[in-house]
């Protein structure tokens, strides 16, 4: 197994598709009974990554705007296997997850645990891997009837290892070193399935895959009804003690499934909108890798990367702004301070110049929920939201990189900056 100074989770949270924290074990087999009854099957493609989520295209379950999501669709008897070749992208993270048809994940691989091509190097778990895409060449098997963690480039396509079934697999890349690129510079990897007993065959990428415009066919209607039948509609599902009248990042309350994330843990916080009013968030930044500025995703840092997300609590779950770790000002002792608010009530001063940073709150006729997003810990590294256990409190597990939260007036910003807000 490849070596890196990242922590490996044993329980996954918030993600995309992601609401709240999902339990490590395996899964159910894809086509297993639905909470309504029934079975629930993934759609059938005749190509490759059909389905792109993020922010401008399919905008659902809380995406991450700093990230891209690639889905296909599959169904796999025992003994059949998808064939992934790809090239590891110019970005801060890529991994692979396989899920059931209820989005509960299966298994995974981040991409410093994919085992390179001969004759091709990992950039993420090496430092002497070079530049040249044509020597970061992997080749990574989704196989029904394997057990999940099997490692050698294999994922479990099925929770039962004894079981065909449908699923879907997840290619994620965050912050590709050219924005203008979601998929890291690199083609998007090649799918061929094999039959058991048979050749592979090559599925052609579907048109305009990777494009800003997102297709409303079949397999976006499937996305939007597994985030309808997979979360509450309407209800606030909590965090912790947190109420949106009084509001404080606290681990989420519900286990769904949804399509986490296995690499990601978060903490949330409720928030209510009422004219005039901000709401502060302040803490220290653990410190990351910072790649969109030259530094190699291997420079030593605390996480591989955070980030503070406004979103939307009503179908189908979208997210209103994010600004990344990268994206977020510090002050001389390593601390951010972020306002959210709406662009009417936002304050003079809450700009990069200032040391702040705005995140726009936003409709504001739902409740909102912010999430704080920590990836990767390093191993040295003990005050993320990782170590967070439930029934702890994550202040004092965090210390001063936990995020404090208050609300506040606008004109109380505006003559005195965070300081003269309360809390």
């Amino acid at each position: 197994m490849l070596r890196a100074p990242w922590r490996q989770l044993t329980v996954c949270a918030l993600a995309w598709l992601g609401v709240v924290a999902v339990p490590a074990t395996p899964s159910a087999a894809a086509g297993a009974p639905a909470r309504g009854g029934g079975t629930v099957a993934a759609p059938e493609v005749s190509c490759a990554w059909p389905a792109v989520v993020r922010p401008g295209r399919l905008n659902l379950a809380f995406p991450e705007t700093n990230a891209t999501y690639w889905l296909t669709p599959y169904r796999l008897d025992k003994g059949d296997r998808i064939v992934v070749e790809g090239t590891y992208p110019s970005a801060r993270f890529t991994s692979l997850t396989s899920y059931d048809g209820q989005g509960a994940d299966v298994d995974a691989l981040a991409d410093f645990q994919i085992a390179p091509s001969p004759g091709s190097k990992n950039p993420f778990a090496v430092p002497d891997a070079g530049t040249d895409p044509a020597h970061h060449r992997y080749q990574v098997t989704v196989e029904a009837g394997v057990a999940a963690g099997s490692g050698g480039n294999t994922i479990a396509a099925t929770g039962n290892s004894a079981a065909s079934g449908s699923g879907f697999l997840v290619l994620r890349v965050y912050v590709p070193d050219n924005e203008s690129n979601p998929a890291g510079g690199v083609p998007l990897p090649t799918l061929s399935v094999q039959r058991q007993g048979s050749s592979p065959r090559s599925m052609k990428a579907c048109p305009r895959a990777d494009s800003a415009q997102g297709p409303s066919g079949p397999l976006a209607d499937d996305l939007r009804k597994i985030v309808k039948d997979n979360a509450p509609p309407g209800k606030f599902v909590g965090c912790g003690r947190s109420t949106p009248g009084d509001p404080g990042f606290a681990l989420p309350d519900k286990v769904l499934r949804l399509f986490p994330n296995p690499f990601n843990k978060y903490l949330c916080s409720p928030l209510a909108y009422e004219p005039g009013r901000i709401a502060v968030v302040r803490g220290r930044a653990p410190t990351f890798p910072d790649t969109v500025n030259g530094q190699s995703v291997l420079t030593k840092s605390q996480v591989r990367y955070w980030s503070l997300c406004q979103n939307q609590w009503q179908l189908p779950y979208p997210v209103s702004s994010c600004a990344a770790d990268f994206q977020t000002a510090l002050d001389k002792d390593g601390r951010y301070t972020y306002v959210v608010s709406t662009r009417q009530d936002r304050p003079a001063n809450a700009t990069a110049a200032k040391g702040v940073t705005w995140i726009d709150w936003g409709p504001t006729d739902v409740t909102s929920l912010l999430f704080f997003r920590n990836m990767l810990p390093a191993a040295g590294f003990r005050n993320a939201v990782q170590d967070v256990k439930p029934g702890e409190d994550p202040a004092e597990v965090m210390a001063a990189y936990y995020p404090t939260i208050t609300y506040c007036t606008k004109a109380a910003f505006t003559k005195g900056g965070a300081d003269a807000c309360p809390g």
